[in-house]
Formats: C-alpha cells, sequence, structure tokens
C-alpha cells in the first residue's frame, strides 16, 4: 500500500527540493525522484495528511472551476504561480483560503505545484492532481489548467442534468410516500379490521404491503444505520485495496451505456493529454507514464501502463492499444496511421474531439433512457400501494354485500 512522505531531495545544480508525495516505501520514493534526476536525502511519513483527510475543507464545483480559471489566466499572462495564489481570495471561504496560503508556502519551499494540492484531497481531486502533473511534465501547465477546468465545468453540468433528470420523479415518489404513510396510519388499520369482522381473506398485495409495514415498524432502524456503513465500507476497499479498486472499475467498463460512456471519456482524456505532452518534445514513454492516471479508471490506467512495457520491448503503440482491449478499432487505426505518417499529435487530436463528440452524445442518451425507466420504476410503485390499499375496500364492499343478501 503506497504511503505518503514528506521528503527533500537535491537536484544535479545542487539545490534542494522538497515536497509531499506517495510511494510504496522509501526505497521506491527514492526511485522515483532519481527518475526525475532528483537524490533523496531524507523521508518521513506525512502524518499532518492523514489528519487533514478529516478536517479539510470542502469546496462546490462551480468556485473550483473559478479558482483553476483564475490560476489558467494568471499563468498565461506569464504570472508565475506565486502571485497567481497570492492574488486569490474567496471571501466566503476562509477554510480555503487557509489552504491556499499552506499551498503557497509549500510552492516557496520547492514543492510542485500538483503535490501541494496532494495535501487536500477534499479540495483536488487525484484526476485533477494527475492532469496538472502531466501539465508540469509537459512544461504546458497552463493547458493542463483549460482541461482542468473544462473537467471541472463538465462534471458540474453532469451534476446538474442529473438532479434535473431525478427531480420530478423525486417529488413524485416523496408524495407518494407521504400518501402511503397517512393511508397506512390513518386509513388502512379501520379498514383491515372492518375484514377481520366480515371474515374477508385478505389480497396478497395487502398482505404483502402489511408485512413491508411491519417489517418497517421493527426494523426500519437498520436502514438509517447499513447503507452509510456499506458506503464508508466501500470506500475504504477502494482507498486501500487497489486490487478491489481494479475489479470495481472493470466492473463498471461493462455496465450498459455507462461503462462505454467512461471508456469514451476516458480515452478522450488520454488522447488530449498525449498530444500535448508530445506536441511538447517529451518521450512517449515518459509521456504514457504520467497519463496512466489521467483517464480516471484503473483497468484503462492498466491499459495504458502495458502499451507502455510493451513499447518499451518495442512494440508499436497501435499494435499495442489493439493487444490491451477497451480501445475502439477507430483509435487502433488512427494510432497506427500517425505512427506510420509521422502526424502522430494531429491523428491524437481528432481522436480527442471523437470521443468529446461522443461522450456528449452518450450523455444524451443515457438521459433520454434514465427519464422513462425512473417513470416507470414509480408507476409500478404507484400501482402497487394503490392494489393493496383499494382491493380490500372492493372484498369489504363484495363481502357486506354477500351479508346482505
Amino acid at each position: 500500500m503506497a504511503t505518503r512522505y514528506t521528503y527533500a531531495a537535491r537536484t544535479l545544480a545542487g539545490l534542494r527540493v522538497e515536497g509531499v508525495r506517495s510511494a510504496e516505501g522509501e526505497g521506491a520514493l527514492a526511485a522515483d525522484l532519481a527518475r526525475e534526476s532528483l537524490f533523496l536525502i531524507r523521508a518521513y511519513i506525512a502524518r499532518e495528511a492523514a489528519v487533514q483527510r478529516f478536517s479539510s475543507p470542502k469546496i462546490k464545483r462551480k468556485d473550483l472551476a473559478a479558482f483553476f480559471i483564475h490560476l489558467g489566466s494568471y499563468i498565461e499572462a506569464g504570472v508565475p504561480i506565486l502571485g497567481a495564489l497570492s492574488d486569490y481570495q474567496d471571501t466566503g471561504r476562509p477554510d480555503f483560503n487557509a489552504a491556499l496560503a499552506d499551498i503557497r508556502r509549500r510552492v516557496e519551499g520547492g514543492t510542485a505545484l500538483s503535490e501541494a494540492f496532494e495535501v487536500y484531497p477534499s479540495l483536488f481531486q487525484p484526476m485533477l492532481i494527475s492532469m496538472i502533473r502531466a501539465g508540469e511534465t509537459s512544461g504546458r501547465l497552463d493547458e493542463a489548467l483549460r482541461e482542468v477546468v473544462k473537467l471541472v465545468e463538465w462534471e458540474e453540468e453532469f451534476a446538474g442534468q442529473v438532479k434535473q433528470a431525478a427531480t420530478y420523479p423525486l417529488i413524485v415518489l416523496t408524495i407518494v410516500g407521504l400518501v402511503v404513510l397517512l393511508v397506512s396510519v390513518f386509513a388502512l388499520p379501520p379498514v383491515l379490521k372492518m375484514l377481520v369482522e366480515f371474515r374477508v381473506p385478505l389480497p396478497l398485495v395487502t398482505r404483502i404491503f402489511i408485512l413491508m409495514g411491519q417489517n418497517m415498524v421493527a426494523w426500519g432502524w437498520i436502514l438509517l444505520i447499513v447503507p452509510p456503513l456499506l458506503i464508508f465500507g466501500f470506500r475504504t476497499l477502494l482507498a486501500k485495496r487497489r486490487d478491489f479498486k481494479l475489479w470495481w472499475h472493470t466492473r463498471l467498463l461493462h455496465v450498459p451505456i455507462l461503462g462505454t460512456l467512461l471508456i469514451k471519456l476516458g480515452l478522450s482524456r488520454f488522447a488530449t493529454f498525449f498530444a500535448a505532452q508530445y506536441r511538447s518534445g517529451l518521450p512517449i514513454l515518459q509521456i504514457l507514464r504520467e497519463c496512466a492516471s489521467i483517464t480516471g479508471n484503473d483497468r484503462l490506467g492498466w491499459c495504458v501502463r502495458k502499451i507502455r512495457e510493451g513499447i518499451e520491448s518495442g512494440e508499436r503503440l497501435g499494435v499495442m492499444a489493439a493487444q490491451v482491449g477497451y480501445f475502439p478499432p477507430l483509435v487502433v487505426r488512427m494510432f497506427t496511421i500517425g505512427e506510420e505518417t509521422g502526424t502522430l499529435e494531429t491523428t491524437l487530436s481528432k481522436v480527442s474531439l471523437y470521443f468529446d463528440a461522443e461522450v456528449q452524445a452518450g450523455l444524451k442518451r443515457f438521459f433520454q433512457l434514465l427519464e422513462p425507466l425512473l417513470l416507470i420504476s414509480l408507476a409500478g410503485i404507484v400501482v402497487f400501494v394503490a392494489a393493496a390499499i383499494l382491493l380490500p375496500i372492493y372484498s369489504l364492499v363484495g363481502g357486506i354485500n354477500a351479508s346482505a343478501n
């Protein structure tokens, strides 16, 4: 399991560099730094980061997008990172301002911006940090920040679409729940009492409804405790067990509609940052190392690492993309054409544009399918409740008429 270390190192020129980084051990940390021509001096476990996971500040996506827009604008204008961090203040968020002050102090001490962001996981997702690190490595931090802003804005738009699609069904479900509660408490008991007096058998759907109500009264407290515990345990497993996270991310890629959408989104990010770093002149192996975490999915990241290993063994990019899977045939052909013609940067840019359009179309299809599914589910609940309540009444009326005759 990776451990976070606060370290001090020196460059080939003798300059001192400090920062925070995750590694499997001090030996792995030293090896990672050596690949960047840094020599480890000392390292110790960054215990303060564990505390900040429980007490670190939160921020809305739109405010986070505003911060990255500010940061990107300053860097594009030639203003140093420290100046950009110093000039940003959110008057309504003193906790966020305090975090930025700490980030600025870390950057002043020689820590990379991406590593300073890693100290505040509640503010900056690992995906955003990976994108910024890729921009730092390629020397195109301004482009990376533009992509970060696009990602944050896309997530905000996606969340808004989900809320919009779910608002009407949730309102209906709430109303149905209140009606069911009122009927169960005030209307159904007298009817059931009369049915018992007239010895009218209860319909099956009514017996199921009564059983569900009794179980809710007896065991309803479990629903308040178990789901949060399950969510906490699931997130802990994802954070602590990399094999479980790889398994879960693989399963997600095979979910109908959602899996296809995740693949297209991850490969779009991969192509975008591969093209940006390739344009800056970085070697392909180094680019693949940086882009392994760009996709946002561990299985796709595993595929990128396998591609890098194949290229190290002398294979071509297009051949490895075809072997690892998840890369559509069109993308594999474009990789091959780009390698053969020497236009890999242009080809990857086209791949990114293609996937961006596919993601937008996939989102539209996803929500077009989601809304009717929600409405059908709500209609089923309404029919079940109505049948459970009305059928006993019809049985009662039939029993009264039979007694009168």
